[in-house]
Order: structure tokens, then C-alpha cells, then sequence
């Protein structure tokens, strides 16, 4: 189920999942940002994003990470930046994983590439479904550096995911989650400190294998940078998940 930016369900949603999510639209209510001034000139963009995961078993309890993840402008039909993650996974509960990694992000706009380099550890948790919807978390921190930033810029991230079935095999599901940004300090010519930005998706989820899901849909995300409007960005976005 998806909610509306201003925080009221689209549709009835089974009472026990009632209250998780009347929490999460209070909260991102608050965190959502108010219309100001500069709001009125905010950037609008319209992109494709494309995931390729695995998350691969190599041992025991351990898993490794693989990411690719391009993202194209529809207006020029020019990427936008090209991130690539791996990381070392060792799952510390049933439901709960824990994440050390890196990520690689070039910034193909304006003369040159800029390169983004991220260290990032991240937990993984898994709740027991409730009224056929099964929701999780991600938590995850980031020490970002770039070129021309004076020292390192640390980031939190936080996801919130609710899947629910839609068929009776459970092949096919309706998802909706929100990841909110934070930046913990102030970084000369890099990130501010403060809300970076929101991401609100809604789409389907097809377990086309045991291995292989394919999850499509909308997202929206909302992000002030440094020294700029504000920028608004629509895209259609496909995820294609492999866990052999």
C-alpha cells in the first residue's frame, strides 16, 4: 500500500498493519520538506533507474554484495550518474544482517567525470508479517568523499519497506517503501548538514524464480543540494534482484 505525500492512506489497510502505518506517515510528515520561497524554483526531472543486485552466499553465514546501478535523464537522454557497490554481509540473527562495504559513483554531467567515493556499513532487518504484509528496515551510514570536498561527509540513511502478496502463489506483491537522508556535518564545498533528500516508491513485485525477483514502479525523490534550488525527480524504476 502506498501512501500520499500528505500522509492519509489511498486505500483501507487491514487494522493490525493500521497503526505501523499511521506511524510512518506522521513521521515522514514531519521530515517531508515545507514549501518555501526557493520551492517555487525548484528543478523537475524526469529519469529511468535501472538495479541489478545479487547477493551471493559464499560461506556459512556470509554473504557479498554486487551492484549496479545506472540512472539516465529522459529529457537529453544522457546518464546521470552510474553507481556501483560490493560489501561483505554476515548475518547475525535470522532476520538481521550486517554490511561492510564501498561504492564507486561517477557523475557523467558537465565537463569530465566526477568520482564519488563512499565507505558505508549497513543492518538489514526482516519483521514477522501481519496481516500478509511483511515489513523491514535498512539502516545504513556513509563516509562519502569527492573532489574538492574538505574532509569526509558522513550520511545516514534509513529505509522503511512494506511487501504485501497479491496472488494467491505470492509470485506477485504490492510494495511501497520511503528512505529518508540525513548528513551529520558540514562539509567546505560538499554536502550541507541537515535532511538531504526523501525517496517515496510504490510499485509491483514479481518472484519470477526462488532466485530471481523483478520489482517495477515509481519513485519520487526530493533533494536540497548546496547553494541550489531544490530539485524534484520522477523516474520509473526497475530493480532486478538475484539471491542464488
Amino acid at each position: 500500500m502506498l501512501l500520499s505525500r500528505s500522509g492519509t492512506a489511498r486505500r483501507p489497510t487491514p487494522a493490525p498493519a493500521a497503526a505501523l502505518l499511521r506511524t510512518s506517515a506522521l513521521a515522514l510528515a514531519l521530515l517531508l520538506p515545507r514549501p518555501t520561497l526557493v520551492e517555487a524554483q525548484a528543478t523537475v526531472d524526469t529519469q529511468v533507474w535501472v538495479m541489478g543486485l545479487a547477493t551471493v552466499p559464499v560461506r556459512d553465514d556470509w554473504r557479498i554484495h554486487l551492484e549496479l546501478q545506472p540512472r539516465v535523464s529522459v529529457e537529453d537522454g544522457m546518464t546521470t550518474e552510474v553507481l556501483t557497490r560490493v560489501a561483505l554481509g554476515r548475518r547475525i540473527a535470522a532476520r538481521a544482517t550486517l554490511w561492510a562495504g564501498y561504492a564507486w559513483i561517477a557523475k557523467p554531467p558537465g565537463p569530465g567525470v566526477t568520482h564519488e567515493h563512499r565507505a558505508w556499513q549497513q543492518l538489514s532487518v526482516g519483521f514477522p508479517t501481519v496481516a500478509r504484509v511483511t515489513p523491514s528496515l535498512r539502516l545504513r551510514v556513509e563516509q562519502r568523499s569527492q573532489a574538492g570536498w574538505d574532509g569526509l561527509s558522513h550520511r545516514v540513511r534509513a529505509m522503511s519497506r512494506l511487501v504485501r502478496p497479491v496472488t494467491a502463489s505470492r509470485r506477485w506483491s504490492a510494495v511501497a517503501w520511503h528512505e529518508g537522508f540525513v548528513t551529520l556535518d558540514r562539509t567546505a564545498s560538499g554536502p550541507a548538514r541537515g535532511i538531504d533528500q526523501h525517496r517515496v516508491f510504490g510499485g509491483v513485485l514479481h518472484q519470477v524464480t526462488p532466485a530471481l525477483g523483478i520489482e517495477a514502479g515509481y519513485l519520487w525523490r526530493t533533494a536540497q543540494r548546496p547553494a541550489a534550488a531544490r530539485t524534484h525527480v520522477h523516474s520509473a524504476f526497475l530493480w532486478l534482484n538475484l539471491t542464488p
